[in-house]
C-alpha cells in the first residue's frame, strides 16, 4: 500500500510540473517556479531522500536565471538592436502598460501579447524620441521582441531540465 501511495504523490508531482511547464507560455501561471514549488514539495514529503539538497540547490539556480530572464533578456536583445538607455526604460514602461491595458480584456493571452506589443511600441517610440530615425527605432524594438522570445524558450527548457533532473532523481533511488 505505502508503494502506491508513493507512486501516486509522484504522479501528482509530474502532472504539476506538466502543468508548469505549460505555464511557460502562459503568464497566468508562474511556470517554471511552479515546477520547482513541486520539485521542493515532493523533497520536503520525501525528507530529502530522492531528492537531495544538492538537487535542490541546483534547480533553484536553474529556476533564479529562467524566472529573471524575463528582465535582462529583453533589454539585452534591445541594445544589440542598438537601444539606448532611454529606449529600453521606455519599453519597459510599455510593457507594464500593454499588460495592464489587455490583461482584463483578454485575460490568458492579453498579458502575453500586451506585455510584449507594449516593450515593442515603447522601445520604438523611446529610440524614435532619442534619434530621429524609424530605421534605428525599430532594430532597437525587434531587438528586445526577439530578446523576449528568446525568454520564453529558455523558461521553457529550464522547465524540461528541471523536470528531466525530478525525474531522474526520484526513479533512480
Amino acid at each position: 500500500m505505502h508503494a502506491l501511495f508513493e507512486a501516486l504523490v509522484f504522479g501528482i508531482a509530474v502532472v504539476a510540473m506538466f502543468i508548469g511547464l505549460f505555464g511557460t507560455l502562459l503568464p497566468i501561471l508562474p511556470g517554471v517556479v511552479l515546477i520547482w514549488l513541486t520539485a521542493l514539495g515532493y523533497a520536503l514529503y520525501d525528507g530529502f531522500e530522492a531528492v537531495g539538497l544538492p538537487t535542490i540547490f541546483v534547480i533553484t539556480l536553474i529556476t533564479v536565471v529562467a524566472v529573471t530572464s524575463d528582465l535582462w533578456l529583453p533589454l539585452i536583445g534591445s541594445k544589440k538592436g542598438g537601444a539606448s538607455k532611454r529606449a529600453m526604460l521606455f519599453g519597459l514602461i510599455g510593457s507594464l502598460v500593454g499588460f495592464l491595458l489587455l490583461t482584463p480584456f483578454f485575460p490568458i493571452f492579453g498579458s502575453i501579447f500586451g506585455g510584449i506589443i507594449g516593450y515593442a511600441i515603447g522601445t520604438l517610440l523611446g529610440q524614435y524620441h532619442k534619434y530621429r530615425d524609424w530605421d534605428i527605432a525599430l532594430r532597437a524594438s525587434i531587438g528586445g521582441v526577439a530578446g523576449w522570445g528568446v525568454s520564453v524558450a529558455l523558461q521553457m527548457a529550464a522547465g524540461v531540465l528541471i523536470m528531466a533532473i525530478f525525474i531522474w532523481q526520484v526513479l533512480s533511488y
